[in-house]
C-alpha cells in the first residue's frame, strides 16, 4: 500500500472518538442519576429505579470498555449506543413519574449526539424511537390512570417535535463539520507532500541550506551543509554554537568567511522569510565555484586559442609568402605592393595579439566614479588627435550630470571597439554616428551607439558577440566579444538593440550619485 492510500482519512475516524467523548458523558449521567435520582422518584417505585439505574450504570461500562475492542461496522455501534440510552432514560421516565421530571430533555441529548454520529435516515430514526418512547411512555401513565399524564399529552407531543428538530440541527452540523474536517485532512495531505518534496529538493541542492528559527536555531540542514562545516547540526542548536564566524556572516546578509573543522571557504547568502523571522542561510561552497569557474575559462580559452591559432596562420602565411617574393621581385612597384602587404598582416597580427591581452585584464578591474559624456567627448578629442577621425563624423548628446563606477581603461577599449565597428559600416556622411549617454530605468545610465549604415542581418544578430564573428576580412571578429566581455567585468551589459537602420548598441551601466 502506498504511503498516500495509507494516510487516506475516512468520516469514521474522528466519529469513532467524538463516540468516545459521548461514552464518557453517559457513564457521568449514570453516575449521576445514581447520586441525584431520588428526586425524580414516584412514591414506591425505589426499588425499581436502583435496579434500572444499576443496569445504565453496567451498560455504560461495558460500551466504554468495547470500544476499545476490533472495531465492528460504526453504524451498528452507534445504534447500539442511542438505543441503549432511549430505552433506559425511557424506562427510568416511566418510573419518576413521566416528562415532567426532565427526563425526555435528556433524551434530546441522545438525540442530537445520534444526529452528530449517524447517517442519513438513521438521525431520523433515533428522533422517531425517542418520540415513540415517550408517547408509550406516557400513554403507560395514562392507561394507569394518572390524571396528570391525560392533560401533559400535549406537552410530550412538543416534546417530540423538539427531537425532531434537534435531530435536523444535529445533522446539518455534522455534514459540515465533516466537509470541513475532510477539507482540513486534503489541505493537510498536500502540505506533507509539499514538506516532501521541499525537503528533497533541499536536500539534492549543490549549495548548502541551513534554515534557522527566529532565535537563530537551527531548525532544518541539509546534507552539504554538513560536508562544508564539518559535521550536520542538529535540530535546535543555536548558530552560535554551531559557527561563530557563520553567526557574524548571517548577520551582515552576504559574506565570504571560513567556516567548519575542515576550513571551508563559503559564501554566506541570508534570506528573511515573513513576519515569523525564519531565515534561510545559503552557503556557497567556494572551491567548487571557483573549480567550475576555472573549467568554464579553460573551455573558452581551448576555443580562443584555436581560433587564434587559426587566425594568425592566414596572415602568418601571407607574410611568409610575400618575403619570399620581396627577395626576388626587382621593380620597385611590386616592392611597394608586397611591403605593404606585409604591413597590413603584421598590424592585424598585433592588433589580434592586443586585443587577447586587453581580455586577459578583464579580471583586474579598478572602478572608479567616471563623468560619461565628459569622457566620451575626451575619448573622441583622442580619436581627433591620434587616429585621424573625422569629428564631423561623429555626433555627441546626453546629460553631463551622469555618471558610472567603471574601469577607465576597460571603458576606453569598449568605446573605442565600438566606435570602430560604427565607422567601419556608417556611411561616411556628416553625423552618420550618434553617441548618447542617457538616464536608465532607477540607478542605470545608458551608453548608446548608433551608425547609418547597413546594421546587422537578422540570421547574424546572435553570433555578433560570439569571438571571430565579423563580416568585414579586415578585422579580427574580437572587437564585439571583448567589449561584452569588459561590461560584465565591470557589472554592465553590452547589448544590440533593435533598429530600423544601421547598427545600435548600448552599453548599461550602474549610475553613481
Amino acid at each position: 500500500m502506498s504511503a498516500g492510500a495509507s494516510h487516506a482519512w475516512q468520516p469514521a475516524e474522528s466519529r469513532w472518538e467524538s463516540l468516545r467523548y459521548y461514552s464518557f458523558y453517559r457513564l457521568i449521567v449514570a453516575c449521576g442519576l445514581i447520586l441525584i435520582g431520588r428526586m425524580f422518584l414516584v412514591e414506591g417505585s425505589g426499588g425499581e429505579w436502583s435496579g434500572v439505574v444499576a443496569c445504565y450504570l453496567f451498560a455504560a461500562v461495558v460500551l466504554l470498555y468495547f470500544l476499545s475492542a476490533p472495531r465492528s461496522r460504526f453504524e451498528w455501534v452507534v445504534n447500539t449506543h442511542i438505543a441503549v440510552d432511549i430505552i433506559a432514560l425511557s424506562t427510568l421516565m416511566y418510573l419518576g413519574g413521566g416528562h415532567k421530571g426532565g427526563l425526555p430533555y435528556m433524551m434530546m441529548v441522545v438525540v442530537a449526539a445520534g444526529g452528530l454520529l449517524g447517517e442519513g435516515r438513521l438521525v431520523f430514526f433515533y428522533a422517531s424511537l425517542a418520540s415513540v418512547a415517550v408517547l408509550v411512555v406516557q400513554g403507560l401513565r395514562a392507561l394507569a390512570l394518572d390524571g396528570d399524564a391525560v392533560t401533559d399529552i400535549a406537552a410530550v407531543g412538543f416534546v417530540c417535535i423538539g427531537f425532531f428538530a434537534v435531530a435536523t440541527v444535529a445533522r446539518l452540523l455534522a455534514t459540515r463539520a465533516l466537509a470541513n474536517e475532510a477539507l482540513a485532512h486534503q489541505r493537510g495531505a498536500a502540505l506533507r507532500r509539499q514538506e516532501r518534496v521541499n525537503e528533497q529538493i533541499i536536500a539534492d541542492l549543490h549549495d548548502g541550506v541551513l534554515v534557522l528559527d527566529a532565535d537563530g536555531n537551527v531548525m532544518q540542514a541539509n546534507r552539504k551543509a554538513g560536508e562544508l562545516l564539518g559535521d550536520l547540526p542538529h535540530n535546535g542548536m543555536p548558530i552560535e554554537v554551531l559557527s561563530p564566524e557563520l553567526a557574524a556572516a548571517v548577520a551582515s546578509g552576504d559574506a565570504a568567511v571560513r567556516v567548519g573543522e575542515v576550513g571551508s571557504q563559503v559564501r554566506v547568502r541570508t534570506l528573511r522569510l515573513g513576519e515569523q523571522g525564519d531565515t534561510i542561510v545559503y552557503l556557497e561552497d567556494m572551491d567548487r565555484i571557483e573549480r567550475e569557474a576555472q573549467q568554464i575559462k579553460l573551455a573558452a580559452l581551448g576555443r580562443l586559442t584555436g581560433g587564434i591559432a587559426h587566425e594568425i596562420r592566414n596572415p602568418l602565411a601571407a607574410i611568409s609568402h610575400a618575403s619570399e617574393l620581396l627577395g626576388e621581385e626587382k621593380r620597385a612597384e611590386m616592392q611597394q605592393r608586397l611591403t605593404r602587404i606585409i604591413h597590413d598582416n603584421t598590424r592585424r597580427i598585433d592588433r589580434m595579439v592586443r586585443d587577447v591581452l586587453e581580455l586577459g585584464r578583464r579580471d583586474r578591474a579598478t572602478p572608479e566614479s567616471i563623468p560619461l559624456l565628459a569622457f566620451a567627448r575626451t575619448f573622441l578629442d583622442e580619436q581627433v588627435s591620434y587616429e585621424g577621425l573625422d569629428p564631423a563624423l561623429v555626433s555627441l548628446e546626453g546629460e553631463a550630470a551622469l555618471r558610472v563606477r567603471f574601469d577607465r581603461i576597460h571603458l576606453q577599449q569598449i568605446l573605442w571597439n565600438l566606435l570602430g565597428n560604427a565607422r567601419r559600416y556608417a556611411s561616411g556622411a556628416p553625423g552618420c554616428v550618434r553617441i548618447q549617454v542617457l538616464a536608465g530605468a532607477e540607478d542605470e545610465v545608458m551608453l548608446d551607439v548608433i551608425d547609418d549604415g547597413p546594421g546587422v542581418p537578422p540570421e547574424a544578430r546572435s553570433q555578433v558577440f560570439e569571438p571571430f564573428f565579423t563580416s568585414d576580412p579586415r578585422g579580427t571578429g574580437l572587437g564585439l566579444y571583448i567589449a561584452r566581455e569588459l561590461a560584465q567585468a565591470n557589472a554592465a551589459e553590452l547589448h544590440l538593440c533593435e533598429s530600423r537602420g544601421g547598427a545600435h548598441f548600448r552599453l548599461i551601466a550602474k549610475g553613481v550619485a
